[in-house]
C-alpha cells in the first residue's frame, strides 16, 4: 500500500470514529433532553398536587368559618334566616345562608353539611321538593353522619310525595351506614313502615324481623312488633 493509500484509510477511519462519536453524543444529548423533561412533568405533577390540596384546605376552612356564622340562627329555629342569610354584617363579618354556602362550597365536606342543614330547614318548612336538591348534594359526603343523614332526608322527601317504595329503599340505604354508627334500627323500621304502605308485605316483615332479633335493645322493636301482627304473621 502506498502513503497516499494509507493516508486515505486513515482519515477514513478518523471520520468513522468521529461519526460514531458524534451520535453516541447525540444520543447521550437526547437521554439527557428526556431525563429532563420527565424531571419537569413530575416537578409539575407535585406542585399541581400541592397547590389542589393547599386550595382545597383553604376552601374547607373558608366553608367552615362561613357554615360556623350562620350555625346559631339554624340551632334556634330561624331557617329562613338560615337559609338566605344576614344582610349587612355581624361585627364586621358578613354572615352568608346555608343554600349560598352549600353552592359555592359543593365539594367542601363543610358544604355538604350546610347542604344537609339546608334540607332539613326546607323540610321543616314543608318545602320539600326544594330540600331534595340540598340532600342529594349532601348525600356525596365523605362523612358517614352527614350522609345518612341526607338519605333520610331523601326518604322524607319522598315519603311526603307519597313515593313509599322508593322512600324505604332511602331508609334501607341510611340503616346500612347506621350500622356502623349505632343507628340502624331506627332507619330500618322506617324503611319497613313504608314497605308497608307500599304493598310490599315481604320486605316489610323481613325488615321488622330483624328489628326483633337485634342483639341489643331497641326502642324500634316495640313498633316492630306490632308491624308484624299488623300485617298478620306470628311473632317467632
Amino acid at each position: 500500500m502506498s502513503d497516499k493509500e494509507e493516508i486515505l484509510e486513515n482519515n477514513e477511519e478518523i471520520e468513522n470514529t468521529v461519526e460514531v462519536l458524534s451520535d453516541a453524543e447525540a444520543q447521550r444529548k437526547r437521554i439527557v433532553q428526556f431525563a429532563l423533561a420527565g424531571v419537569a412533568l413530575v416537578a409539575v405533577l407535585i406542585g399541581g398536587f400541592l397547590f389542589y390540596r393547599y386550595t382545597k384546605q383553604n376552601t374547607e376552612k373558608e366553608a367552615a368559618l362561613k357554615l360556623s356564622r350562620i350555625r346559631s340562627f339554624y340551632d334556634a329555629g330561624q331557617f329562613e334566616v338560615a337559609l338566605g342569610g344576614v344582610s349587612g354584617t355581624i361585627r364586621g363579618e358578613s354572615v352568608v345562608g346555608l343554600t349560598a354556602i352549600s353552592s359555592q362550597y359543593s365539594s367542601a365536606e363543610s358544604g355538604r353539611l350546610a347542604a344537609l342543614y339546608a334540607g332539613n330547614a326546607l323540610s321543616t318548612l314543608g318545602r320539600y321538593s326544594e330540600a331534595e336538591r340540598y340532600f342529594d348534594q349532601a348525600s356525596a359526603a365523605s362523612s358517614d353522619i352527614t350522609k345518612m343523614g341526607a338519605l333520610a332526608g331523601l326518604g322524607s322527601c319522598r315519603s311526603n310525595g307519597n313515593q313509599n317504595a322508593e322512600a324505604a329503599k332511602y331508609y334501607e340505604q341510611a340503616a346500612a351506614i347506621g350500622a356502623k354508627l349505632g343507628d340502624e334500627d331506627r332507619y330500618k323500621l322506617f324503611a319497613a313502615m313504608h314497605y308497608e304502605k307500599a304493598g310490599q308485605k315481604e320486605k316489610a316483615l323481613s325488615l321488622y324481623r330483624a328489628i326483633t332479633a337485634s342483639p341489643e335493645f331497641s326502642e324500634a322493636i316495640t313498633e316492630a312488633k306490632a308491624g308484624i301482627i299488623r300485617l298478620g304473621a306470628t311473632l317467632e
